[in-house]
């Protein structure tokens, strides 16, 4: 992953630190830190975007005397409108000290509530998702520390889903993507994560049963996809990773190898996910 990139998470969350308590991070970026700072494998990457997914509840107190918007204006950050909803939908875009970031904010959209944007803060616009719930009461404390950040031997304590709840929202969200790639990024991210973080096994199982309990209808729908898509090596779902796999990954395994790996990982944690419910 390029250093470049991570800078720019980096600067990101160090603007936004007095307001990390409210905010958890998503999308590509999660895999990155369950990585760096759960694995504590800095070298590993994975497939990501350059956007930089953060989700907050619908609403987020304002802390100190600055909101998010004025945080991020004067960081150079220009909102960027995205929708012709109202509220419309905005995207922080720019440089931080020569990187360049684009951050969006999400939300819950709930029950019978349409409302694709949502105003969660003093103009501070949040895109309204279902199932964002599922990540944003799922979550895991990260501390990090980092060479961009400016006061030397700062820690920040930051938030991101359990990487349970992570597969579990990616298994629910990927049919639902109008962006046929954005799906295939999900799928991958499931198979990365089962692959990639086997020492965290015990803990996301653990987590699994618990999950399964309090969401159990979204469970079985997220059951149920993985059933109809990974049905055999040459299923939609296998290809669809199959073909996100990166240049670098799993050099050993031939392409039939690596379908096969596919196939394997997600069935078998397909079946031992039937045995939560």
């Amino acid at each position: 992953m390029s250093k470049r990139f991570a800078a720019g998470l980096m600067k990101t969350l160090w603007i936004l630190r007095d307001y990390l308590p409210e905010i958890v991070v998503g999308g590509g970026w999660a895999p990155f830190l369950y990585y760096r700072y759960l694995l504590k494998e800095a070298e590993r990457e994975t497939i990501f975007t350059r956007d930089i997914d953060l989700m907050v509840k619908s609403e987020v107190p304002v802390i100190g005397s600055q909101t998010i918007n004025k945080l991020l204006g004067e960081a150079g950050l220009t909102t960027v409108f995205k929708s012709r909803d109202s509220p419309p939908l905005i995207h922080y875009e720019g440089d931080i000290e020569g990187v360049a970031v684009e951050i969006e904010f999400l939300t819950d959209q709930v029950g019978s509530d349409s409302d694709p944007v949502k105003k969660v803060q003093l103009d501070l616009h949040a895109e309204a998702l279902r199932f964002i719930s599922l990540l944003v009461e799922n979550v895991t404390e990260l501390t990090i520390a980092d060479e961009t950040f400016p006061e030397e031997g700062v820690q920040l304590t930051v938030k991101v889903p359990t990487p349970a709840a992570y597969i579990f929202h990616k298994g629910l969200v990927y049919r639902r993507r109008k962006d046929r790639i954005k799906g295939d990024k999900d799928l991958y991210y499931i198979f990365d994560i089962l692959t990639g973080c086997r020492d965290l096994m015990p803990t996301i199982m653990d987590n699994f049963a618990d999950l399964s309990r309090r969401y159990k209808p979204w469970f079985k729908a997220f059951l149920n996809h993985l059933e109809i898509d990974f049905a055999d090596p040459g299923s939609d779902g296998v290809l669809r990773v199959a073909e996100q796999r990166p240049a670098n990954a799993f050099q050993d395994l031939d392409e039939d190898q690596f379908k096969n790996f596919v196939y394997g990982t997600i069935t078998s944690t397909r079946k031992e996910l039937l045995l939560q419910l």
